[in-house]
């Protein structure tokens, strides 16, 4: 399916709102502020809503952001391969902003596709994981259709702010 640039920021966008108790679990792991995540979501969340207009403010959050990630350690656990996915999917929503060619969307499934398949392995209910992440996308596509502009609905805002469990089963 062709999305548009405005549903794939949309898209990347949801990603890592809905997925962000994982990197807030990560960073107190690893003891780490996670204010550059947040305010970069908060930031990308107000350009999706009309309410950020320079592009210019929200690079400065995103060169703040992509400086924090490169110090960030990762260790070999699921939590730490899907905050990574999460922070993964900021960067390209942000980076969909900058350029209409930016296009990870496939990547970005393809790591939670991967991501599902490990907790298969590990004995996890990855196909209801997997229905709980179709149901999502098709609730997303209802609400950022390829005639959607900025600001975006209101009705998006408001499916995020109710959806409070993360693709991999974690509540806020």
């Amino acid at each position: 399916m062709t999305m548009t640039t405005l549903q794939r920021g949309a898209l990347c966008a949801a990603i890592a709102r809905i997925n962000t108790p994982h990197v807030l679990l990560w960073c107190e792991e690893n003891q780490t502020d996670p204010a550059p995540f947040s305010k970069l979501l908060t930031k990308v969340l107000s350009y999706l809503r009309a309410e950020l207009k320079s592009l210019d403010n929200l690079h400065r959050f995103f060169d703040d952001f992509y400086e924090w990630r490169q110090q960030q350690p990762l260790n070999d656990t699921l939590n730490d391969r899907i905050a990574d996915l999460t922070c993964a999917a900021l960067y390209s929503a942000t980076e969909t902003m900058f350029d209409a060619e930016c296009d990870d969307v496939e990547l970005i499934q393809g790591a939670i596709d991967a991501l599902y398949d490990e907790i298969q392995e590990l004995g996890g209910d990855a196909s209801g994981l997997r229905e709980y992440w179709a149901a999502l996308q098709q609730e997303q596509s209802e609400l950022v259709t390829d005639k959607s502009q900025r600001p975006l609905a209101k009705a998006w805002f408001q499916w995020l702010s109710e959806t409070d469990v993360s693709l991999f089963g974690l509540e806020e």
